[in-house]
Parts: C-alpha cells; sequence; structure tokens
C-alpha cells in the first residue's frame, strides 16, 4: 500500500499543525548544537532564525548570551502563539516575525517593522545579519521543490539577500546532500563545515540503528570571478 507523504512544504498543513501543537523542537536542540554554532555568535549581533515554527530555541540562545534573535515563520498563528508565551521582561531583545522565505526576506521585515513598535536603537531593527539559523526549513521546501531545486535556490538567495558579506548561513538538515547554491553579483555561499550532529534516539527501542542530522555551515564569500 502506497504511503501518503506528509506536505511538509504547505502552508495550510503547518497551520492546522500549530493549531493543535504548543511545542515541538525539530531535529535537535540547542544542547547537542551550541558547540558548532556558539564560535560564530556574537552577543552583541542578532542572529536570524529562519523557519522557527514553535521552537523555544530562541529562548536557550538567549539564555547562553546571545540575546538578540529574530524569529520568522510564514505560519501567522504560531507567530502569534510564540509572542503570547515570550516572557518579554526576561527576553526583550526576542521578536516573532510573519514572513514567507521564498518572497524577499529583508522587505517582510520592514514592512513587519512599521506595525511593530521598537526602540530605535535595538539590534533586532535589521535587515542584514551575520549569522542566519535554519533547522530544517531547507527539508521542508525540499519536499515540494522540483527536479531542479528552484525553491532550494531560491532561498539560499533570499537568505543571501540579508546575510552580510562573510556573514554565515547556519542549516541543520536530515540530509548530508543538500545543495546550498545562490549568487547574487559577486557573491557565493561558499561551504565552510557539514558535521554529523546524532539524533537524541532516547525513546528508540534498543539496538536501533545510530541517526544523524547535518549542520552545514555556508559563509557569504565573493565569487571567484570578482576576487
Amino acid at each position: 500500500m502506497a504511503v501518503k507523504a506528509v506536505p511538509f512544504h504547505s502552508k495550510a498543513y503547518w497551520e492546522s499543525r500549530f493549531d493543535k501543537e504548543n511545542h515541538f523542537e525539530w531535529l535537535s536542540t540547542w544542547s547537542a548544537l551550541h558547540s558548532h554554532i556558539e564560535p560564530y555568535l556574537d552577543p552583541n549581533e542578532p542572529i536570524l532564525h529562519l523557519g522557527c515554527g514553535n521552537s523555544t530555541m530562541a529562548f536557550d540562545v538567549a539564555d547562553s548570551g546571545y540575546p538578540y534573535v529574530v524569529n520568522v515563520d510564514y505560519a501567522q498563528n504560531v507567530i502569534q502563539h510564540m509572542k503570547s508565551i515570550t516572557d518579554t521582561q526576561r527576553y526583550p531583545h526576542i521578536s516573532w516575525r510573519a514572513a514567507d522565505c521564498l518572497q524577499p526576506i529583508g522587505k517582510q521585515l520592514l514592512e513587519e517593522d512599521e506595525a511593530v513598535v521598537t526602540d530605535d536603537n535595538d539590534a533586532t531593527k535589521n535587515v542584514e545579519y551575520t549569522v542566519v539559523i535554519d533547522k530544517s526549513l531547507i527539508d521542508c521546501i525540499a519536499c515540494g521543490d522540483t527536479d531542479d531545486l528552484v525553491h532550494q535556490k531560491t532561498l539560499a538567495n533570499n537568505i543571501m539577500s540579508v546575510t552580510r558579506p562573510q556573514g554565515v548561513w547556519i542549516s541543520l538538515s536530515f540530509s548530508s546532500e543538500r545543495e546550498y547554491i545562490a549568487q547574487q553579483g559577486n557573491w557565493v555561499w561558499r561551504r565552510e563545515i557539514a558535521v554529523p550532529i546524532k539524533a537524541d534516539q532516547s525513546h528508540d527501542k534498543p539496538g536501533a540503528p545510530e541517526i544523524f542530522h547535518w549542520l552545514t555551515i555556508s559563509r557569504k564569500v565573493p565569487s571567484s570571478s570578482s576576487s
């Protein structure tokens, strides 16, 4: 009997799921990732977290000394939910924004800023970031992609457009073979590392084979033609 694939690329799927689900942490927790990610972080620089869903990673990141986190998802209901559970006294610099990552991200964040009252000196009021993080967003987009990876390339270009020169895109995926392909003018993504992260299998049966996810870090660098 054929197995019906879950439409992870569908906005309707996520909106329906978020109506019923308060929290789920995709792939890995901050505790499993921080040793790989922290060398790229600066406590004074905002972090852009794309496809945040109902992950609470932003709170863990802030508790580790990196208070400025901008969380983005295209499902408005999950953004409203995460806003409602955020302790703004404890996390004054964590924000939640609605935006579609397959559309120009910076423009959408600027439009969101017009509707959100923020401190003019708030570091999260930004459309260029040194660090962009996604946990399995690229996997979800890949589920509905074309054979020539049109949507994944669009995502890579859109992320590049909000990443500063020499900034990094940190992506956690089920696959070790994701392609991070984009070029805007004289800039490209250069893969710096791709490391396996052991999945949490505490609920698996004894003897289950080990499962790994893949953390890929790509840097925005000049293309060889411009160097």
